[in-house]
């Protein structure tokens, strides 16, 4: 029987731009962002080859929007510079949040990501300085967690 490696977190982060380029909804502005993941994964990942699983934004009926309906446009584009501009991709998947992490608390599903990671893995994790930023590293790494078959429930079965 074949022994299969577990794939490991090489890194989780939030890069910065140094500025928005023409206007936050621009092609410039994706770019630039787009750009700013490249170089923060460069000296992280190397030449390894990736699996690139992004978040589908979704856009819901009025009743059940939640914030700026406009950062969705904003997240696509820059979800669609990444699916071109990053080197290195050995394969490309999207995921909808429902698929992901389903209706869980918000808070309790960080807590099970943090579960799921081990020590190593923990500290590869870079959380911004702003603690209201620190919810978009943690969907990052439940979204690779969850392509990983890693991120499941687990479930105790009495004997």
């Amino acid at each position: 029987m074949p022994v299969h490696e577990r794939a490991s977190l090489l890194a989780a982060g939030l890069p910065k731009i140094s500025e928005r380029q023409d206007g936050e909804l621009s092609l410039a502005s994706w770019a630039s962002m787009a750009f700013a993941v490249r170089e923060w994964l460069r000296p992280r990942v190397g030449d390894e080859p990736i699996q690139l699983i992004i978040e589908t934004p979704r856009v819901y009926a009025a009743a059940h929007q939640k914030g700026d309906q406009n950062d969705l446009i904003q997240l696509a584009g820059v979800v669609g510079m990444l699916g071109g501009f990053l080197p290195n991709v050995a394969s490309r998947r999207s995921v909808y949040p429902r698929d992901w992490k389903g209706t869980v608390d918000a808070d309790a599903f960080i807590e099970r990501i943090k579960q799921r990671l081990d020590a190593a893995e923990h500290l590869r994790v870079e959380l911004p300085i702003a603690a209201t930023l620190h919810h978009n590293v943690w969907d990052a790494v439940g979204i690779g967690l969850h392509a990983l078959g890693r991120l499941a429930p687990r479930r105790v079965f009495p004997r």
